[in-house]
């Protein structure tokens, strides 16, 4: 599809990650954009997802969520990731997901956050307020739901989530292929049922680090 694409509500997949496979350690992460991963042997494949984990020196990607670009036997390319402002890397490993569960009643998904912090850069000689921007709050992201009488797969992963304060790896692939990808811990799925109505309900999730995107 072009870039670009407008999204259309309809034949949206949410999947929250099911299972984690064996951490691959990595070596060095190049000051790049995108940045590019040393890991010997990782054994891979373009377009599969993970997070960083215990991260040492390019701190910035402790708790990542990405997906990964071009890859090679023992390098893989950090889609949507600019890593060239970075501090150096020092040491860390890359845990993929190797199993994925749809939240199969989503209705909804709503993005936010990400607003700056306005600092006050006003001095004497000003006669209008000056601000500077800060740090960015933390994204959130808010997934609408039909509520159901007993958990799905996927709810009850996410609940266990919320209950134990782990942090769980989400894909969203719009209409016409493209994929977002987040990490992040999510709040317990409400229920909202009323007389007449059909129940529903929202998780939300606070966002380590940012959300990250790649064509189809």
């Amino acid at each position: 599809m072009a870039q670009g694409d407008l999204i259309i509500g309809r034949g949206v997949r949410v999947e929250v990650g099911k299972t984690e496979g064996a951490a691959k350690t990595v070596t060095a992460v190049t000051l790049a954009n995108p940045g590019v991963a040393t890991s010997t042997a990782h054994g891979l494949s373009t377009k599969s997802v993970g997070y960083f984990y215990n991260v040492a020196g390019m701190v910035n990607l402790e708790g990542q969520a990405v997906r990964l670009g071009t890859v090679a036997t023992d390098t893989f390319q950090l889609e949507d990731i600019d890593t060239t402002d970075y501090p150096a890397f020092t040491s860390g490993t890359f845990i993929p997901i190797t199993a994925w569960s749809t939240l199969s009643k989503a209705t909804s998904i709503a993005e936010g956050g990400g607003e700056a912090d306005k600092l006050n850069a006003t001095v004497l000689l000003d006669n209008i307020r000056q601000e500077r921007n800060g740090l960015l709050a933390a994204e959130t992201m808010t997934i609408g739901l039909l509520a159901e009488s007993l958990a799905s797969e996927a709810l009850q992963i996410v609940r266990r989530a919320a209950r134990d304060s782990d942090l769980l790896v989400f894909r969203v692939t719009w209409n016409n292929g493209d994929v977002l990808v987040f990490r992040g811990e999510p709040s317990k799925p409400g229920r909202d049922v009323q007389q007449g109505q059909l129940g529903t309900g929202t998780i939300s999730v606070t966002v380590r680090g940012f959300t990250t995107e790649g064509a189809a």
